[in-house]
């Protein structure tokens, strides 16, 4: 490092060491950084969630494997929904248990749960329009499908942007940590 009073490096080891008390409640908040209690609120509509997820899997499961006459893309669309509607019950179910939303893992699985099944609806809504005998009702199909796309669309990106925003502040207090650690080592010295 140089000797230049005015270079960043030293200006930050200048700051004063963060006493025992600062340091603890630093590492406190770095390591709860990424976890959100939720109120009752919150924990009985993450129950409500995986309930009605389950439900709805459920459902969807038992129509693929009952309707005999069904053709083989509503089909496989049923089943789908089958499958990411007991994913859904999973992971509400999870969070409601804990009682906490983990900002990284849960969030990041919520919204490829979000993306991803609208992206595979839509293209089920696609090969069905497409394939339709009345072009008008296929069109319809489609452009019904365009407003959940690009709502999954914004949601995807909100959550980019939150994650970055904890990013930032996870960096910023591990910056403080290896500072103050740095400084109570050229404290002793």
């Amino acid at each position: 490092m140089n000797g230049n009073p005015n270079s960043l490096g030293q200006r930050l080891l200048a700051v004063e060491p963060l006493s025992p008390g600062s340091r603890q409640q630093l590492e406190q908040d770095l390591s709860h950084m990424f976890q959100r209690e939720l109120t009752t609120t919150r924990r009985s509509f993450f129950g409500v969630v995986a309930a009605s997820a389950l439900v709805s899997g459920g459902i969807c499961g038992a129509l693929a494997l009952t309707e005999p006459d069904l053709p083989t893309l509503p089909r496989i669309a049923l089943v789908v929904g089958s499958l990411f509607g007991l994913a859904w019950a999973v992971v509400a179910a999870r969070i409601c248990w804990r009682g906490a939303l983990d900002l990284k893992r849960d969030a990041r699985q919520i919204a490829a749960m979000v993306w991803t099944f609208t992206v595979l609806m839509m293209t089920f809504f696609l090969a069905a329009g497409m394939t339709a005998d009345d072009r008008l009702q296929g069109l319809l199909l489609i452009a019904g499908g365009l407003p959940f796309l690009i709502g999954a669309g914004v949601y995807w990106l909100n959550y980019r942007i939150e994650q970055a925003e904890l990013n930032t502040q996870e960096k910023f207090l591990q910056l403080e940590l290896r500072l103050a650690g740095l400084g109570e080592r050229l404290g002793a010295e």
